[in-house]
């Protein structure tokens, strides 16, 4: 096993979004990072690299078993290095070779040793994905900012029909049977009911995304209230509900258009406590 200077750690889906970056009042985050940046003295505190333009990168563990991460640690390092750490994104973005080599030229190390550390780093990612929300333990006086709280999100677990759907292979009928349909009266010529082309539901971040067409709005309702409502110009229709901080049991949609109506069954808010 390698003892590797730059390793690649990539952040289970329930913990984006709960960096402190995002979390915290910008005043509170900015004592943090100039912290860090201080100690660090102008050099990128994995390869060393001097330079006054370093990023401040939160160092998490994770244990699976009480399902809490903890902030081990916040340092300031250069962008290329912060490229390996947020891998995915890199490669996303078109820049995997660029974060390939440096991460050899740091490690001092094969492109052999890269893929097996993507690898392991990949198999632990998929592991830590079994839980849903992390509870978060940090000691942040450690890092100069005194008199803070951590604020939990509070992001219920959705429950529908509309989970683990392949919608590009349901048929027609199967489709309708998951919605209630209402026509135009009188009838608008050739319009139909607005058609829904996707549901997707993530659990991780507590969203759900409708793809759909021949629609002029959606409205959202909670327990049969009316809490969102959004509207649609021209062509397909794509829009997400954010349920983070939602205090209700039952959600339903409304789709509108020229040829009448398409509601959803119930999407059931669990409290996240039941994870």
């Amino acid at each position: 096993m390698l003892n590797l200077k730059l390793t690649i750690d990539l952040l289970p889906k329930g913990a984006w979004n709960n960096d402190f970056s995002k979390t915290l009042p910008k005043k509170e985050w900015d004592v943090l990072r100039n912290h860090c940046y201080k100690r660090a003295n102008h050099k990128c505190q994995i390869c060393g690299f001097k330079t006054d333009n370093l990023d401040a990168h939160e160092v998490w563990s994770f244990d699976i078993n009480s399902k809490t991460q903890t902030l081990k640690d916040i340092i300031a390092i250069c962008s290329k290095c912060h490229g390996v750490k947020h891998i995915k994104n890199s490669q996303r973005l078109g820049f995997e070779e660029e974060t390939k080599r440096h991460f050899m030229k740091v490690n001092n190390c094969s492109e052999l040793d890269y893929a097996s550390s993507l690898a392991q780093a990949q198999m632990k990612f998929e592991e830590l994905n079994k839980i849903y929300r992390w509870k978060i333990v940090a000691d942040l006086t450690k890092f100069g900012l005194k008199n803070s709280s951590i604020n939990k999100r509070n992001i219920p677990l959705i429950r529908s029909v509309y989970e683990n759907i392949d919608w590009k292979t349901i048929l027609f009928e199967d489709k309708k049977r998951l919605f209630y349909l209402k026509r135009s009266i009188p009838p608008k010529f050739w319009f139909n009911p607005p058609k829904i082309i996707s549901i997707n539901i993530d659990n991780y971040q507590g969203t759900i995304e409708i793809l759909s067409h021949d629609v002029n709005k959606i409205e959202w309702f909670l327990d049969k209230q009316r809490i969102k409502t959004k509207y649609n110009l021209v062509g397909k229709f794509r829009t997400f509900l954010n349920v983070e901080n939602l205090q209700g049991k039952e959600l339903t949609f409304t789709l509108f258009g020229e040829g009448g109506s398409t509601s959803s069954k119930t999407f059931e808010l669990l409290p996240q406590e039941v994870l």
